[in-house]
C-alpha cells in the first residue's frame, strides 16, 4: 500500500471515529428541551453539552495532573469574559484544539512524505492556545460593552432614584427593562446575591472583582462610598454619569484617531492593485515594443 493510500485510510478512520463519538455524545431532542428549560429557570449556562460530556470523560485524567494554578487562573479569566463553565472543561476545549492542530498538519503533509516533528508540535500548540486568544478577545469586547452601556444605566438609575424609588427597586427595574447586555447580566447577578441575603456592599465588591473593568470599578466604588458615608445617592450618580460620559467621549476620540492608521494598509493595497490592473497591459505592450504601433 502506498503512502498516499495509507494516509487517506487513516484520515477516513479518524473521521469516522470522531463522527461516531459526536453521534454517541450528542443529546436527543427531549434532553435538549429539558436542559434549556432548567437553564432558563435556574441560571444561564453557555457551555455546550458535548463539551460537558467530554469534560466528564476527561475528569479522572485531569485529577491526576497538578492543575490547581491553571484552575485559579482560568476561573479568573472566565469571570472576566462571562463564560460560565468549569475551568477543566475549558482545558478540554484546548485539548481538542491541540488534537485538531496535530491532525491538520498531519493531513496536509503526510501525503507529501514531509512530516517535520518540530512544525507538527508548533501546529498542535497553536491549536491549543487558540481558545485562550479567543477568550482574551471576549474579555476585551466585554469591557468595551461596559464602557458603552454603563453611562446609560447610571442615568436611568439616577432617574429612578430621583423619582422616589429606593436603590434596590431601581436596580430591579433596570435589570428587568434594560436591553440585553453584559452589564445588565452582571447587575442581575449582583441583585440576586443581595436578595438571597448578601450585604449590598459585599455584593458590589464581588461585582467589581468579577468584572475587573475600570468603568464597573468606578461604579461600584461610588455606590460603596455613598452607602458608607451616607451621602445622597442621586447626586453621586449624577456626578458619576458625567464622568463616565466624558470618559466614553475620550475613548471614542482615541478610536477615531486610530482609524486613519488602520485604514492606511487596506487603502495602499487597493490602490496598488488598481495601479497593477491599469498599468500592467501598458507595461507589457511597452516591453514588447508595440506601445505606439511599432
Amino acid at each position: 500500500m502506498s503512502a498516499a493510500a495509507f494516509a487517506i485510510l487513516i484520515s477516513v478512520v479518524v473521521f469516522l471515529g470522531v463522527a461516531a463519538a459526536v453521534i454517541a455524545l450528542w443529546p436527543d431532542e427531549t434532553k435538549r428541551v429539558m436542559r434549556e428549560h432548567l437553564e432558563s429557570t435556574v441560571g444561564k449556562s453557555n457551555e455546550p453539552m458535548l463539551l460537558k460530556r467530554l469534560g466528564q470523560i476527561m475528569t479522572p485524567i485531569h485529577k491526576l495532573l497538578p492543575l490547581d494554578g491553571y484552575e485559579n487562573w482560568m476561573q479568573k479569566k472566565q469571570l472576566e469574559s462571562g463564560l460560565r463553565m468549569p475551568p477543566l472543561h475549558f482545558l478540554v476545549l484546548q485539548e481538542v484544539g491541540l488534537a485538531f492542530g496535530l491532525f491538520a498538519y498531519f493531513q496536509m503533509n503526510v501525503v507529501k512524505g514531509d512530516v517535520n516533528l518540530v512544525w507538527w508540535m508548533i501546529w498542535g500548540l497553536a491549536g491549543m492556545f487558540f481558545p485562550i486568544l479567543w477568550l482574551d478577545g471576549q474579555i476585551k469586547s466585554r469591557k468595551d460593552t461596559f464602557a458603552r452601556d454603563l453611562p446609560e444605566i447610571v442615568d436611568l438609575l439616577a432617574l429612578c432614584v430621583g423619582a422616589g424609588a429606593d436603590f434596590m427597586s431601581a436596580m430591579a427595574r433596570i435589570v428587568r427593562e434594560f436591553r440585553a447586555c453584559p452589564a445588565r447580566e452582571e447587575l442581575g447577578i449582583m441583585l440576586s446575591e443581595v436578595r438571597v441575603g448578601k450585604r449590598r456592599v459585599d455584593a458590589l465588591r464581588s461585582l467589581q472583582h468579577r468584572v475587573n473593568s475600570m468603568d464597573m470599578a468606578s461604579f461600584c466604588r461610588t455606590l460603596i462610598q455613598a452607602d458608607r458615608m451616607g451621602t445622597g445617592l442621586m447626586d453621586a450618580l449624577n456626578v458619576l454619569s458625567e464622568d463616565m460620559r466624558l470618559e466614553r467621549y475620550n475613548w471614542a476620540e482615541r478610536y477615531a484617531q486610530k482609524a486613519p492608521m488602520k485604514m492606511m494598509l487596506p487603502l495602499v493595497i487597493s490602490l496598488g492593485s488598481c495601479m497593477i490592473v491599469i498599468a500592467a497591459p501598458i507595461m507589457i505592450k511597452f516591453m514588447r515594443g508595440d506601445i505606439f504601433g511599432m
